[in-house]
């Protein structure tokens, strides 16, 4: 059985992680995530895996396929893309001999504008998947990034579109 002090270092990490806006960086960089503070759900997750691992915590890497039309995402930027379907980094964690799923992407703001953000979370359930998942590949290790970056006047349209957003939920 996993010590409490655990779950709630857990907790505390995901929630660290889960209030760092979200953001695509260019670099694709985790290291970035704090310096930044900002990232998209690649270093978020990449930040959080080392984390965990440093507990003793199993963790798995999720690669999820996904639409980004099954988001509250305006159309004409999602139309900046060559697909709208797009991968998404989530992690698989054992916490009391058990697997969770563990999906920090979303800045909490998001949520008053429809994203799924996950909230009092117990640090022993599932959280919510950011995005609506159409198929889950699991790797024990993540794979190197092979491909240049593509898309990024869609990322660039997709920052610009959230900070704004973040302002208008702010007033």
């Amino acid at each position: 059985m996993m010590k409490n002090a655990k779950i709630e270092k857990i907790v505390e990490l995901y929630y660290k992680v889960q209030k760092i806006p979200y953001y695509y960086l260019e670099e694709r960089d985790p290291d970035l995530l704090l310096i930044k503070n900002k990232g998209s759900c690649y270093e978020k997750h990449l930040h959080l895996a080392k984390e965990f691992k440093k507990l003793g915590i199993p963790v798995k890497y999720l690669l999820i396929k996904f639409d980004w039309n099954d988001l509250p995402i305006p159309k004409e930027i999602i139309q900046k893309r060559d697909s709208s379907i797009g991968l998404h980094l989530a992690l698989k964690i054992k916490v009391e001999r058990k697997w969770i799923y563990v999906d920090a992407t979303w800045d909490p703001e998001l949520e008053a504008i429809g994203f799924p953000v996950t909230k009092n979370w117990d640090g022993k359930s599932d959280t919510k998947f950011a995005v609506p998942p159409k198929e889950i590949i699991e790797y024990e290790e993540l794979p190197a990034e092979k491909a240049k970056i593509k898309n990024l006047e869609f990322f660039d349209a997709l920052n610009e579109w959230l900070e704004t957003q973040r302002k208008k939920i702010k007033c």
